[in-house]
């Protein structure tokens, strides 16, 4: 939220109120007249001293935004306001954005409770916040506007990122030690070849990633697990500052090295996610819904000596892939 001064006068009110005032007084008798000025100071005595005494007595919440949805659902999200004792706010005003658009609402917290509901459709995918830029009160009479110093706290949508079709340059999929290697003595205790684990096969993984030689030496498939991939060849970096369509053709690429029998490493931040089959890549899409794209920081991309490497980057310049 902005900073901004605590109170404002409306000096529109009191000119109002004095104009109204001196004409009673012209055309109606001195007693009439002198009456009507003790309500009027009276009614603005009350209006201010209520706000002042509710303005600092009230505090708000957010709720009913969170969970994961897709874009184009309508996403709502309540700003609840809550006073304590005797609290009279007629006129409460929040102003911000939603789900990528701006909104300003308005309610009254008269009793004790007031409720903002503001509601949007999902345009962007990954992370989303309720984002509030001003929040005002105003007295019955609208003499005075405040601007209280109030912590609504965060609230946060997840957006499922689109499946859509890879649009960027040509990348190679991983490329694994072939079956034949010399194996290693770290490399046997990891079921054959360094950097490696092993399961048994499963319908849906893809045929290169089997270690027939291992699959001989037990009787029954194996597969190189893709919980422990440390020598994976293509990292896919999301630059800081990209929108959700960077986000969509990461995902987009990182399918189309799976399909291919590779493995991709997204990265996002400080965060990253290895996938190496379909399910995997189910998995990647719900964990880019949770990134925050707007992250200044990024992790380093991980780089292996024994394999051909690639860095992609991911931008809203473009697409740009580097060897190592």
């Amino acid at each position: 939220m902005k900073d901004k001064k605590r109170f404002r006068l409306n000096l529109f009110g009191f000119i109002e109120t004095l104009a109204f005032t001196a004409t009673l007084l012209i055309f109606i008798d001195g007693g009439s007249g002198w009456l009507m000025i003790y309500i009027i100071a009276g009614a603005i005595a009350v209006s201010l001293a209520l706000s002042g005494f509710s303005v600092r007595r009230i505090t708000a919440e957010c709720s009913g935004f969170c969970g994961v949805c897709r874009k184009g659902d309508t996403v709502s999200a309540e700003i609840v306001f809550r006073g304590s004792g005797l609290c009279f706010m007629p006129f409460v005003t929040v102003s911000g954005s939603f789900m990528g658009s701006p909104f300003a609402a308005r309610c009254s917290v008269i009793g004790g409770r007031g409720t903002v509901r503001i509601t949007a459709k999902a345009q962007e995918c990954c992370l989303q916040r309720l984002a509030i830029e001003e929040v005002t009160f105003r007295d019955m009479l609208r003499l005075v506007t405040w601007y209280p110093d109030i912590n609504i706290g965060e609230c946060t949508a997840a957006v499922l990122p689109d499946i859509t079709q890879y649009s960027g340059p040509e990348v190679s999929p991983s490329v694994f030690p072939s079956d034949g290697g010399e194996e290693t003595e770290g490399g046997s205790l990891a079921g054959g070849y360094p950097g490696y684990e092993h399961r048994e096969y499963q319908p849906g993984d893809p045929n290169n990633r089997i270690n027939y030689k291992l699959s001989a030496k037990k009787r029954i498939l194996m597969v190189r697990r893709d919980e422990n991939t440390t020598a994976e060849s293509t990292d896919i970096v999301i630059a800081p500052g990209s929108d959700g369509s960077c986000a969509e053709q990461a995902l987009a690429l990182a399918n189309r090295l799976i399909s291919l029998g590779g493995t991709a490493r997204v990265i996002c931040g400080k965060d990253s996610f290895t996938a190496a089959s379909p399910a995997a890549a189910d998995r990647l899409r719900e964990w880019l819904a949770f990134r925050d794209l707007g992250s200044a920081d990024l992790a380093e991309p991980r780089r292996s000596e024994s394999l051909s490497h690639s860095v992609v980057t991911i931008s809203q310049q473009g697409v740009t892939v580097n060897g190592v």
